[in-house]
């Protein structure tokens, strides 16, 4: 590892933290709030209305909300996944309105075994992060799964950050391997990429 790699990486490890920190400080009120914004805002894309399979994702702790989404795709008929860790790997499995969902390693919810996995004919990806910058980039929890499934899929999926303005900053550090999404959505702007 090149040793501009390593400093990029002990940069992105202090912003996590600290993007971690203050997002967690946001009042319950807030998020929920916040996240109806950004739903709507989600909503109203034409790439949404276009898709027939969304990966979403479950929302952890602090993260913007996608039930709205889930719940408004599932009343358009269009197939809805959440991703499914596997050693290392991600993919993504269908569910329905009353699938039964696990908790993986990570605390997150997941969908069960006997799922069909759909990987392979998803159109657009919601993605969870910490911190996005106006150029497309993002840092996520550190474990990568995001980037590797994007770097897999190529162009022939549409990605979409959720995230709450106050994650927005002016660049994020990014090593080569990182993609950059296609758009980004927050309580307050829009990004395309």
């Amino acid at each position: 590892m090149k040793s501009s790699d390593t400093g990029l990486i002990h940069l992105k490890a202090n912003m996590r933290r600290h993007m971690l920190s203050e997002r967690n400080s946001m009042l319950p009120s807030a998020i929920k709030l916040k996240s109806e914004l950004i739903q709507e805002r989600f909503m109203a894309l034409s790439e949404f209305r276009s898709i027939k399979v969304l990966a979403s994702y479950y929302p952890l702790g602090s993260e913007v909300r996608t039930f709205r989404i889930i719940e408004r795709a599932f009343d358009i008929d269009r197939i809805v996944a959440l991703p499914k860790i596997n050693k290392d790997r991600m993919d993504f499995y269908e569910i329905e309105a009353n699938t039964n969902l696990y908790t993986n390693k990570f605390g997150i919810k997941e969908p069960p075994s006997c799922s069909s996995r759909v990987s392979d004919e998803l159109d657009l990806l919601l993605v969870p992060g910490l911190a996005f910058d106006t150029s497309g980039y993002r840092i996520g929890y550190g474990y990568g799964y995001y980037d590797k499934f994007l770097a897999n899929k190529g162009n022939s999926i549409t990605s979409v950050g959720l995230a709450y303005d106050s994650q927005v900053v002016e660049q994020v550090p990014h090593l080569c391997h990182d993609k950059k999404l296609d758009i980004l959505l927050t309580d307050r702007r829009t990004f395309h990429f």
